[in-house]
């Protein structure tokens, strides 16, 4: 496990060096379009807002949870998405807190909803997270019927984790914006959920791909998406890092606090080189103004 430790704070630094070796070539036209600020805004995104979801980066945080966290917590990320992190719940706590990183919310199977609740609220209040988020549905619940059912329980589990101080959200992917019998199945959930009880985490990324405005989608629901999953995609079919593909982040970003974001997580589903990954989709999201 030293070794892992060794090897990623060694990729860590090299990639930092190859960062600061750049920046010294700011008289070329090259580097000046690199140092660029993304956007036109003067607004960017809030100290603490700016977390990593650890789905990214779970093959190296398996092989060593320490020097992973290490790792993000070197790029400048300040909170964490937990998940795929199979480890005790006092343990993933005392990584957090040992690597200065807060955890803001653990993911769920919709399986925990309904039969392991009490579990999964009791390990959430043990790393100290906000929010427990329901990653997904059963596929064969991507129906009217299923949405309306999903509501209903998200709405029960969101009360059980209200009284504890936290609150349940829900993540999409793609099927959630299907046209089914002529309603959008994510028109569903928003609609029938009790918004003292449940709130969502949106994806940008699969909400992009199914074609769903984000912007309307904040304009519409007021509030109601504290955390953002910040994905990018090359417009044919692959995940990117954030900043580098096709979504137009500055834009949607200027109905960030109409829609009452609070966290900005990286995620990207795929692992081609996670800390790269890490630093290139930080330092978009640190410099983004909008």
């Amino acid at each position: 496990m030293d070794q892992t430790r060794r090897r990623i704070l060694q990729l860590l630094g090299a990639t930092a060096l190859a960062t600061t070796a750049g920046a010294g070539l700011s008289g070329t036209g090259l580097a000046g379009t690199a140092a660029a600020s993304p956007g036109g805004g003067c607004r960017g995104i809030p100290a603490g807002g700016i977390g990593m979801h650890l789905y990214t980066v779970r093959d190296i945080l398996a092989a060593d949870p320490l020097g992973t966290l290490e790792a993000l917590a070197g790029i400048g990320y300040e909170c964490v998405g937990v998940s795929a992190f199979p480890r005790p719940a006092a343990e993933i706590r005392d990584l957090c807190h040992q690597t200065g990183l807060k955890p803001v919310i653990l993911h769920v199977g919709h399986g925990d909803i309904v039969g392991n609740w009490a579990r999964k609220l009791a390990d959430a209040k043990t790393i100290g997270v906000r929010w427990l988020v329901l990653s997904s549905f059963p596929g064969d619940m991507y129906t009217v019927e299923g949405m309306k059912l999903g509501a209903r329980q998200l709405t029960e589990a969101g009360a059980a984790a209200r009284e504890l101080g936290m609150g349940v959200l829900h993540h999409n992917h793609d099927m959630e914006f299907r046209v089914v019998d002529g309603q959008v199945l994510y028109e569903i959930l928003l609609h029938e959920t009790d918004p003292r009880d449940v709130d969502f985490e949106l994806d940008i990324g699969w909400a992009h791909r199914a074609g769903a405005d984000s912007r309307k989608l904040f304009d519409d629901n007021p509030t109601r998406f504290p955390v953002l999953h910040v994905k990018d995609h090359d417009g044919a079919g692959s995940w990117a890092d954030v900043g580098s593909g096709v979504v137009d982040f500055p834009h949607i970003f200027e109905k960030a606090a109409r829609g009452g974001v609070r966290y900005w997580l990286v995620e990207r589903d795929d692992q081609p080189a996670p800390l790269d990954t890490a630093r290139n989709s930080f330092e978009y999201l640190d410099d983004v103004r909008f």
